[in-house]
């Protein structure tokens, strides 16, 4: 097996954006292979019509599949964090950590009934993801670190952070700046922290 991880990102709402050549997430995730993993870009597709459960296991698939070449590791954004939570309590030994970075993860009861409407399978996800949270052992928590920024107008850190975990707060503002610094300037610590994993 090789020893150079693979590490899943998992975008948040408005996914399909990413799908572009051009788009900033792509080119930022796979400029992470400089740091010695291999990067893959999983869209959900939040905001079409299928149900949460096909693009679970698709997500499922994907983590067996590399899992048998190499350790993986995932990274989340937003609302992307809840299916990088269900795909662990599904995958607890494929998965060697996780990385949320300005995650919905707690309180789901929040999420607006706009949000809601046009992102279906994004409900579905956050509302399991809570049961997938509690089944994580303390263990699993210390191999989860989740950023979080000073303010954030669509996720506030008390949705972000998670008892148990390794919990960071970054001096950074606004939910789509914190995202995409971290993405950029942050992804050489939290590669460590997953590459750390292998080994703990």
């Amino acid at each position: 097996m090789s020893s150079r991880m693979h590490v899943i990102y998992i975008p948040g709402l408005g996914d399909s954006r990413v799908n572009q050549r051009f788009n900033g997430q792509r080119i930022l995730v796979s400029s992470w292979r400089f740091w010695g993993v291999r990067p893959h870009v999983f869209q959900m597709n939040w905001s079409d019509n299928e149900a949460f459960a096909p693009k679970l296991e698709r997500l499922l698939k994907l983590i067996d599949s590399l899992s048998k070449q190499a350790p993986v590791g995932l990274v989340a954004a937003s609302a992307g964090a809840s299916a990088a939570l269900n795909a662990w309590a599904a995958r607890p030994q494929a998965i060697v950590g996780v990385v949320c970075i300005a995650g919905k993860i707690n309180n789901p009861s929040t999420i607006g009934n706009s949000y809601q409407q046009k992102n279906p399978a994004f409900w579905e996800s956050a509302q399991l993801s809570a049961k997938s949270l509690a089944s994580l052992s303390a263990r699993d928590r210390k191999r989860l670190l989740s950023i979080y920024g000073m303010a954030d107008e669509l996720v506030p850190a008390r949705d972000s952070k998670v008892s148990g975990a390794y919990n960071r707060q970054v001096k950074t503002m606004g939910h789509a700046i914190i995202i995409a610094t971290q993405l950029a300037y942050g992804a050489p610590r939290f590669l460590r922290f997953l590459k750390s994993q292998q080994i703990s």
